[in-house]
């Protein structure tokens, strides 16, 4: 009869703490005492597993002083719950004294202590100890959660400690354990963006192997890294192994693999490419259009790139075209529309360029610091030096600052305007453009005009010397090391340069 009582007394608790009616638990552990029932081992285990539960770590403490000092010593099942409850507040370290104590009472760590320690240790950024515990386990053939194996695989991803990732998700394929979307797709791009993409590859068939459903954001994550590095036939590769699996390949996936093509200037591919996207239902989006165009204006394809996109309205065939890609609802955008006028600059078109640039502020698109410098290169290549200066003007009032790049190009303009007036530049100029160059951190530039200047017979002295080694220092990050040199030690160095004649390196 006792015992039913017990058992009766400890189920109610148990169902009061399910329900978080902590309060009253105690209430009735209470009235258990008066009705002449002593708590058990079960009844405080039950008690300190809900208030664990309700965040209450300061009660969970009181009763398990109590139930120590009842003669009821804490088991492992008390204290991995309260090294759980303890590390689910953030308090990793009392957490291991917690575990510290469990051990000088004799007791032995579970596979849940490990467990809750590995996950307490993730939380808290240590990767080091939270792959020492889950090689601990693995040597001891414990049983290891997926969570365990997922926080330490993702803690180590984001520590760049890729080895030891996937040594662990080995591990967990051997188990028959599916890393997540989310962590497959973090590994393959860990992996390719620090190189190791035969790796990322391999990974990306172990998990096909295990017949584990890849989907699209990893194998896009294994192509873009893949189309980074120029690895073509290998992205290539799987492709028709997502295709030939009947996985879905959505336009990310065809956009990432045009834009690699693209910059290998294989425009053909590029092109069947898109081709093979409309065969499969795909549309062709803004994206796809932005760098198909940009991979024929940098071959200067201009004449090939106007029909494709067909931006000047003043052409009847642009016109055409224009208004047909309008009706498609792909308005043209800034980086389109710079591409343009670039490659009409480049060509020596600067009417169109211009047309253009007043049909980007009829459509409300604004004019970016690109699209001014890309102006301003043009006038540069046909020596219109006023109209340049007013360009650089009407960039500052739209509050555009010029870069290194704008101000080259002004730089150009104005050389060709000396030299048709025959005005040839002096070591004044080189100097002037040389310090220019190389305190903004264009030290090949500065490089080249030092040699064009040496050249043309005209010599450097030790302030044009001076004005390039300060900017080729400070880009290297030693400028600050010989901050406060004397001008010996100039000298020296310029001496040296001028022996070694390492300039142009």
């Amino acid at each position: 009869m006792f015992k039913e009582k017990m058992v009766t007394y400890n189920t109610v608790i148990d169902g009061l703490g399910v329900i978080g009616r902590y309060d009253e638990a105690f209430m009735f552990k209470e009235k258990m005492v008066e009705n002449g029932v002593e708590p058990t081992l079960v009844t405080y285990s039950v008690l300190v597993k809900g208030l664990i539960k309700a965040k209450r770590i300061g009660d969970a403490y009181s009763v398990v002083k109590e139930m120590t000092e009842k003669g009821f010593p804490p088991n492992v099942i008390v204290y991995n719950n309260l090294i759980d409850g303890l590390i689910e507040a953030g308090s990793l370290s009392k957490a291991i004294e917690v575990k510290e104590d469990m051990v000088s009472k004799g007791l032995s760590l579970t596979s849940s202590t490990y467990n809750t320690l590995i996950k307490g240790y993730c939380k808290s950024g240590q990767a080091d100890v939270a792959e020492r515990l889950l090689k601990e386990m693995l040597s001891m053939g414990s049983t290891i959660n997926q969570g365990s194996f997922t926080s330490v695989i993702c803690l180590l991803c984001s520590h760049n400690m890729f080895d030891s990732a996937i040594g662990f998700v080995g591990e967990m394929l051997l188990r028959n354990m599916s890393p997540g979307g989310g962590i497959r797709t973090t590994l393959i791009y860990g992996l390719c963006k620090h190189g190791k993409h035969s790796e990322a590859v391999d990974l990306w068939f172990k998990f096909l192997g295990k017949g584990f459903v890849v989907d699209t954001k990893t194998s896009n994550a294994l192509l873009h890294g893949l189309c980074e590095a120029g690895k073509l036939e290998e992205a290539f590769r799987i492709q028709e192994e997502i295709l030939g699996r009947g996985f879905v390949m959505g336009a990310a996936s065809y956009n990432t693999l045009i834009y690699g093509y693209c910059r290998k200037r294989k425009l053909e591919e590029d092109f069947k490419l898109m081709d093979e996207m409309v065969e499969r239902g795909l549309k062709p989006d803004n994206y796809t259009c932005n760098i198909l165009i940009r991979g024929l204006f940098d071959m200067n394809k201009v004449e090939e790139a106007i029909p494709f996109w067909g931006s000047c309205k003043r052409n009847e065939e642009g016109k055409k075209l224009f208004d047909e890609i309008i009706g498609k609802n792909m308005q043209p955008n800034t980086v389109v529309y710079n591409h343009l006028i670039g490659a009409y600059c480049r060509s020596g078109r600067l009417s169109m360029a211009s047309d253009l640039r007043e049909d980007m502020r009829i459509k409300g698109i604004s004019p970016n610091c690109a699209t001014y410098t890309f102006l301003i290169k043009g006038m540069s290549i046909i020596s219109r030096v006023e109209e340049a200066k007013l360009l650089l003007e009407e960039m500052k009032e739209e509050g555009l600052e010029p870069n290194v790049f704008t101000l080259h190009n002004l730089v150009e303009c104005l050389l060709h305007e000396m030299h048709t007036k025959n005005i040839l530049p002096n070591k004044i100029t080189y100097t002037v453009m040389i310090g220019g160059y190389a305190r903004d951190g264009n030290v090949t530039e500065a490089s080249r005009l030092l040699n064009e200047m040496r050249e043309k017979g005209i010599v450097p002295d030790s302030i044009t010397y001076k004005e390039f080694i300060c900017g080729y220092l400070k880009q290297r990050g030693v400028l600050q090391a010989l901050e406060g040199s004397d001008e010996e030690h100039y000298a020296a160095i310029i001496k040296g340069w001028r022996k070694t004649d390492t300039v142009a390196d």
